[in-house]
C-alpha cells in the first residue's frame, strides 16, 4: 500500500497540425511557452497503479527523463483530408528506398472522400508492424542510417491511429499518451502483467481518465474488434497489453465503453478456435491509474485548453 498520490501533467501549447508527437527531455520549461496542466488523483487499493507508483519513482530517482508522446485532438474535415495526402505521400517516398518493400498500391488512400478506409488502414498498420519487425529495423536501437525509414514507419502507425475512429466532429475531444524513460537516453522500465494486474483491467471508462499505456506495437483483441480485424485473429497476430510501466493514455472522449461486443463478435466470426478468451489477458479495457482533478475548472475549459496542446513539459508524482 502507499500513500495518497496526485499526478500533475503540465503540455505545451505551440500550435502544430495532427497527427501530433515527438520526444522531448523532462522537465522542459521554456519560458515562452504557453503551458496548461493537469492533475489527476492517482487510484488508491489497486496493485497495478501501486506498481505504476514504484516504476515511476525509479525512473525518475535521477531528475533528467526521456520523453515521447503521441496526442490525438479532435480532427476537422479539412485536416482528415490533408493526412490522407501526408499517408499517400509516404506511400510514394518509400518507393524511393531500397531497404524496405514498398506500400501495395491498393491501399493509396482516396482523397477525394471523407470515408475512413478502415480495411486499408487496416492494412497500413499490418505494414508498419511487419516492416518494424524485420531484424534491419528492430535489432537497432538509435536506427542509425535507418532514421528516415523509422520516421515514416512511426508516421504510417500515427496517421492510421489518428484516422480510424475518424467521424465529422460534433464536439472536442482529446486523448494521448506519454512515455517516460530513465535519463534523458535510458529505457522504460517494465513489470510484467499479473492474472491480478489483468482483473484490474475495466471498460466503464469516465471522460478524463487516467489509464495504463498499451505500450507494445500491434494490436490486442478490443482494438481488432473496434475494427473489424477478423483476419489478424485468425492468424494468431493478437498482441495483448504485458507489462506494467512508466506510461499513461490521457482519455477526454464521452461514451467510450464500447467492448461489450466482443463476445458476440467473437462467436459471430468463429473465432473462438484460435485462442481461449476466457484466460484473464483478454480482459478487455484498460487499469485506470487515477481521475483528474477537476478543482477550480470546468469540462468545456479543459477541452478549449486540451486541443491547443502539442508537446509536454513535465510530468509530476506529488505525494500528499
Amino acid at each position: 500500500m502507499v500513500d495518497k498520490m496526485k499526478f500533475k501533467i503540465t503540455l505545451s501549447q505551440i500550435p502544430k497540425n495532427p497527427p501530433i508527437r515527438g520526444e522531448v527531455v523532462l522537465p522542459k520549461w521554456v519560458t515562452k511557452d504557453k503551458r496548461y496542466s493537469l492533475t489527476y488523483n492517482l487510484t488508491e487499493n489497486c496493485s497495478t497503479t501501486d506498481k505504476f507508483i514504484g516504476l515511476w519513482k525509479e525512473t525518475v530517482q535521477h531528475g533528467v527523463c526521456g520523453s515521447s508522446y503521441n496526442f490525438y485532438p479532435t480532427i476537422d474535415e479539412n485536416i482528415f483530408i490533408a493526412m490522407k495526402k501526408r499517408m499517400n505521400w509516404i506511400i510514394e517516398t518509400i518507393k524511393t528506398m531500397d531497404e524496405i518493400p514498398n506500400v501495395d498500391e491498393s491501399l493509396v488512400l482516396n482523397e477525394n472522400s471523407i470515408d475512413v478506409e478502415i480495411l486499408k488502414l487496416n492494412a497500413l498498420h499490418l505494414y508498419f508492424e511487419n516492416v518494424s519487425n524485420m531484424p534491419s529495423v528492430a535489432r537497432s536501437s538509435d536506427y542509425g542510417d535507418l532514421g528516415e525509414i523509422y520516421t515514416y514507419l512511426e508516421e504510417i502507425n500515427q496517421l492510421v491511429h489518428s484516422m480510424e475512429a475518424w467521424e465529422p466532429p460534433s464536439s472536442l475531444e482529446f486523448s494521448g499518451t506519454i512515455r517516460v524513460k530513465q535519463g534523458k537516453d535510458g529505457e522504460c522500465i517494465t513489470l510484467p502483467l499479473t492474472d491480478e494486474d489483468y482483473n484490474n483491467f475495466i471498460t466503464d471508462f469516465e471522460w478524463g481518465d487516467l489509464a495504463l499505456d498499451y505500450f507494445r506495437v500491434g494490436k490486442d483483441l478490443q482494438t481488432c474488434y473496434a475494427t473489424n480485424d477478423v483476419e489478424l485473429v485468425k492468424t494468431k497476430g493478437l498482441e495483448q497489453q504485458s507489462t506494467v510501466h512508466s506510461a499513461f493514455e490521457m482519455l477526454f472522449k464521452d461514451n467510450l465503453d464500447f467492448q461489450h461486443g466482443i463476445p458476440n463478435w467473437i462467436e459471430e466470426n468463429n473465432l473462438d478456435q484460435y485462442y481461449d478468451f476466457s484466460l484473464p489477458k483478454f480482459n478487455s479495457g484498460r487499469v485506470v491509474l487515477g481521475k483528474i482533478d477537476m478543482t477550480g475548472t470546468t469540462k468545456d475549459e479543459v477541452m478549449r485548453e486540451l486541443v491547443k496542446c502539442t508537446s509536454v513539459n513535465n510530468v509530476e508524482l506529488i505525494d500528499e
